[in-house]
């Protein structure tokens, strides 16, 4: 995030990686590592207060009540994507997991921030808890925004398939006088994905593997339009960051983009239809003026701010808790 804590950070666990795990019951894995190397720092730290930022974390009982928990979505994307769940066998797989996550401690004593109102919404479903949302800091830019010459179409993000490359490259398929441009990235467990897509891909689809802070902001500086696939996306990061490189971002017509009004409802589709529709308009509609008005609309999800309302969040709750423990303190 940009926050130097090394003054005022007492320690610091790092959660496991999907390359340090074994190849079976992952989640599980993750919730076992993270609960011990905890107790570890509670234990070697006399803390104040801790901040998870990453949802596979079990808070022992004694640290509950003094945490607080950043939420990016209330099921793991590994449990959650409808993939997942196409076999007995996965089904049963996640059944724990869910159990545990909805009952143990950490989650029902702690605090709750997250990334969106879509997320807010899930975890009041899937917890019955509230929590507040604070927006995740967004890349912003300030290259000169000139005219484009040609209608090109990117997408940013993992290449995974719950960012449904599949229907981007049905759309580029059905839109071969366009050029579309993927930017992203890729995990060893993923490259049979990127490479199956890649044989797929119709001839006007490039793609940027592992591309560079460079070589991604060359591409949406020749872009119009910011093609995002995924179904439910629980902020969008992608989303605002084309919008502050003056590029219209065109989504699905669900998640934060609809429920936090991220995007313009001409811009999010149902189907591929849809999304060939909303992106003509886009190309259509694309000039310089509104690309200065998407620049300025992503200045609500610069990092400044986000630091800010972090900062005010902490020094409230942390005023609460001294409430709650000194009652007698207070006149």
């Amino acid at each position: 995030m940009g926050i130097d804590v090394s003054g005022c950070i007492d320690g610091f666990v790092k959660a496991i990686g999907k390359n340090e795990i074994l190849p079976f019951l992952g989640v599980y894995q993750r919730l076992t590592y993270s609960y011990f190397f905890f107790k570890k720092l509670i234990k070697e730290h006399k803390v104040d207060f801790v901040i998870v930022t990453g949802g596979s974390t079990l808070v022992p009982k004694i640290m509950a009540e003094r945490t607080i928990v950043y939420v990016h979505y209330p099921v793991d994307l590994e449990v959650e994507q409808r993939r997942y769940l196409n076999s007995w066998g996965k089904r049963l797989y996640i059944m724990p997991w869910k159990f545990i996550s909805r009952n143990l401690d950490y989650i029902k004593k702690s605090t709750i921030i997250t990334n969106s109102n879509y997320t807010k919404d899930a975890i009041r479903a899937a917890w019955g808890m509230d929590s507040t949302v604070i927006y995740p800091p967004c890349p912003q830019y300030t290259f000169p925004l000139i005219d484009k010459k040609e209608d090109v179409i990117c997408s940013i993000g993992r290449f995974t398939p719950e960012k449904e490359y599949e229907t981007i490259l049905k759309i580029a398929e059905r839109m071969p006088d366009k050029r579309f441009e993927l930017v992203g990235s890729v995990a060893p467990d993923r490259i049979s994905y990127l490479n199956a897509i890649m044989k797929e891909a119709p001839k006007n689809v490039a793609f940027h593997v592992d591309a560079t802070v460079e070589e991604k902001i060359e591409v949406l500086k020749r872009s119009k339009v910011l093609l995002h696939g995924f179904i439910g996306e629980h902020f969008g990061i992608a989303l605002v960051e084309a919008m502050s490189a003056g590029v219209i971002p065109v989504t699905h017509n669900s998640g934060a983009a609809k429920v936090d009004n991220l995007v313009e409802e001409r811009f999010r589709y149902e189907d591929i239809d849809g999304a060939i529709a909303s992106i003509t308009d886009a190309l259509g509609s694309w000039n310089a003026e509104m690309a200065e008005k998407l620049r300025e609309n992503a200045k609500k999800f610069s990092a400044d701010l986000f630091k800010e309302n972090f900062k005010a969040f902490i020094c409230d709750w942390l005023e609460l808790m001294r409430i709650k423990e000194h009652p007698s303190e207070i006149r």
